[in-house]
């Protein structure tokens, strides 16, 4: 890895970043929110009567919720961890610029020559 230039676009994975959680947000708004499935999602006694049939019935919906909800929190983890994954890559790239400019800097100023820039620093990336 030592080797390795990064060639990243930090300014376009940040409007990436802006529209994820945007997205994110947008999965918590409104009608079927993350408990709307499984809390309005269920068909119980109170809606078809008190039948054998609805107790089956009823039990089967919610477990078929009960799944769907599971899947759908285990989607949104992952697409946090997407948002997470993302920021912490763009942070780092950001903290490697610093510290090969800050290299840069302190050799240009032991052996004289011109100020350092991103432009002539690209060696050091």
């Amino acid at each position: 890895m030592g080797d390795q230039k990064s060639e990243i676009d930090t300014e376009e994975v940040k409007k990436i970043l802006k529209r994820l959680r945007a997205n994110l947000e947008d999965f918590e708004k409104g009608q079927g929110k993350r408990n709307d499935i499984s809390m309005h999602g269920n068909i119980t006694t109170a809606e078809l009567g008190q039948y054998p049939a609805v107790s089956g019935l009823s039990a089967s919906t919610q477990s078929a919720y009960s799944q769907i909800k599971g899947q759908y929190d285990a989607f949104l983890r992952s697409y946090q961890g997407i948002i997470d994954a993302l920021d912490r890559m763009v942070s780092n790239h950001d903290e490697k610029e610093q510290q090969n400019t800050a290299a840069a800097n302190r050799a240009m100023t032991s052996g004289g020559g011109s100020t350092p820039t991103n432009q002539n620093t690209g060696a050091y990336k």
